[in-house]
C-alpha cells in the first residue's frame, strides 16, 4: 500500500512552495554577497517550517493550523477561505493605494514612468485572480 504524497511531506504543499522560494532568495542573496539579507531569509524559512511543524502536531488548535496553512479538515479550509477573502479585499485596496502613491511620487521625483509598471502589474494580476476565483466559486455553488 502506497502512502499519499501529502502525508510524506513534512509541511503542506503551499508551505513547501513558500519555503522553497524564500530559500532560493536566500541563496541568490548569498551569491550576491548580501549576507545580512541572506541570513534573514534563511531565518524566515526556518521559522516558517517550525511554525508549520508546530501546527501539524495532533493536539494543535484549529486557528494554529489555519494561520500556519496546515489545514487538517474541511472546517480548517472554511475558516481559511473566510480569512483569505478579507486578505484579498485588503490586498486590492492596498494595491490601488500603492499605485496612486507611486503615480504621484513618479511625477514629483522625476522618476521614469516605467516605475509604475510594478504596482499596476500587481493590481491587474490581483484583479485577474479575483475574477477567476469568483468565477470558480460561482460555478461550484
Amino acid at each position: 500500500m502506497s502512502t499519499p504524497t501529502r502525508s510524506r511531506l513534512p509541511v503542506s504543499v503551499p508551505n513547501a512552495v513558500l519555503v522553497t522560494v524564500v530559500v532560493a532568495g536566500a541563496v541568490a542573496l548569498g551569491v550576491l554577497g548580501r549576507w545580512f539579507e541572506a541570513w534573514l531569509l534563511a531565518a524566515v524559512s526556518v521559522a516558517a517550517v517550525g511554525s508549520a511543524l508546530h501546527a501539524r502536531r495532533p493536539g494543535s488548535r484549529d486557528i494554529t493550523r489555519v494561520n500556519a496553512i496546515e489545514y487538517r479538515d474541511e472546517r480548517d479550509r472554511s475558516i481559511a477561505r473566510a480569512g483569505f477573502s478579507v486578505v484579498g479585499a485588503v490586498a486590492l485596496v492596498l494595491s490601488v493605494v500603492e499605485f496612486v502613491v507611486i503615480a504621484v511620487v513618479v511625477a514629483a521625483r522625476d522618476w521614469p514612468p516605467a516605475v509604475q509598471l510594478v504596482p499596476i502589474g500587481q493590481l491587474l494580476l490581483l484583479c485577474v485572480v479575483w475574477a477567476a476565483a469568483n468565477s470558480y466559486a460561482a460555478r461550484r455553488s
